[in-house]
């Protein structure tokens, strides 16, 4: 595999018996010239030696006129070619593994605002000249820069050599417009604090807003004067205002629980077996179920009543008892009404309450709660 190739001169009187025990012994590759006393020859190297015991057989002398193939190549290999060689396809081998270069390139008419976007999305995804091909997955980073970047409609990524290549197709305007989100109030109030991260900023600190006014567009002007769409994302923090009103009625008399019992009982079906029978001659009760268990696939249960006995008592609320149920009122209408705004912190809450009486007692309870709040009003549409 490793032999090599000798073209020959031989002299002398003897040629053709020369060439003749060459043919006859398989020995002759190529004839290249021949004139009266000369012939020029190729051979193999592993032949040389028969080739020079056959010349002496018949009287002619042999030069070498070229050397050549993989065997006299490696003879003529020193340490430090083989170093040198070895280095080299180490380096390739080395800088085959990185990306020295990042390509955007558009299937359509230029857009280098867009481009510009795309080299610094993949900066802020660490994809940057320099690093490991390995490191890169091309599937991933498509659906990243199609998910953060509504300008696309279509993107692919790939790594040839030393660069990679970014494609893509450019979305269409009135695509683009209708895909990027706007930012609206969600409640009305006075502007504290904002912090945009992308879109046009429509409002400042301080101003007032109502309820489903438009904070931030998606529509952009550059400084050039281009104008483009992109998503618009802020965090805006407002103080708001809540007034929740309630009112109630006091009760004349109040339950006083003075006694109670536990009943078991058995339930079969839509009938019901007491297993201990309470008097209670009359008196006020209040039966309570405590604890019930079915007992099989069947319609079979077991629990147990608690029977509790009480007398009605006078009742006249103290201030600090109307106040506990006004808060307790209050607070549940607020929570209930906010359950689905992001209310960041009560600032302060005001209460006022009103208390009109009857007979000279206090009978109707008429109050209001003003509650102040922090809170992030964008809502994205």
């Amino acid at each position: 595999m490793c032999s090599g190739r000798l073209v020959l001169k031989v002299e002398g009187e003897n040629l053709n018996k020369f060439l003749n025990m060459l043919i006859f012994n398989k020995i002759l590759l190529k004839l290249y010239s021949k004139q009266d006393n000369t012939i020029i020859i190729g051979i193999s190297t592993k032949d040389f030696k028969k080739v020079t015991k056959i010349a002496k057989r018949t009287m002619c002398k042999i030069s070498i006129l070229e050397k050549n193939g993989m065997y006299f190549y490696l003879k003529e290999l020193t340490l430090w070619k083989v170093i040198t060689v070895g280095v080299c396809i180490f380096i390739l081998i080395v800088f085959n593994q990185f990306i020295f270069d990042i390509a955007i390139l558009n299937h359509g008419s230029a857009d280098i605002l867009l481009d510009k976007k795309i080299k610094e999305k993949l900066y802020q995804y660490n994809i940057k000249p320099f690093m490991l091909k390995n490191k890169i997955d091309e599937k991933i980073l498509e659906r990243k820069l199609l998910a953060d970047l509504g300008d696309l409609m279509w993107v692919n990524v790939k790594k040839e050599g030393a660069r990679l290549f970014v494609e893509y197709v450019k979305r269409e305007k009135a695509e683009v417009e209708n895909k990027k989100g706007q930012i609206f109030a969600a409640s009305s109030g006075v502007i504290k604090r904002i912090i945009l991260k992308s879109g046009n900023l429509l409002v400042k600190e301080g101003d007032t807003v109502v309820c489903g006014q438009l904070l931030v567009d998606n529509k952009v002007t550059s400084k050039d004067g281009i104008e483009y769409y992109e998503d618009a994302n802020a965090q805006i923090e407002a103080i708001t205002f809540y007034t929740i009103p309630a009112d109630f009625t006091i009760p004349l008399y109040q339950k006083e629980y003075i006694s109670k019992a536990t009943v078991p009982y058995i339930k079969v079906g839509n009938y019901e077996i007491k297993l201990k029978n309470i008097v209670t001659k009359n008196e006020n009760c209040d039966k309570i179920k405590i604890k019930e268990y079915k007992l099989s696939p069947l319609a079979i249960w077991v629990g147990v009543y608690e029977i509790k006995r009480y007398k009605l008592k006078r009742f006249v609320p103290t201030l600090a008892q109307i106040k506990e149920k006004v808060k307790r009122e209050c607070d549940q209408k607020f929570m209930s009404l906010t359950k689905n705004k992001k209310i960041l912190n009560v600032l302060s809450v005001r209460t006022y309450i009103k208390m009109i009486k009857q007979k000279g007692e206090i009978r109707k309870i008429e109050c209001q709660r003003n509650y102040e709040c922090l809170e992030e009003i964008g809502i994205k549409k």
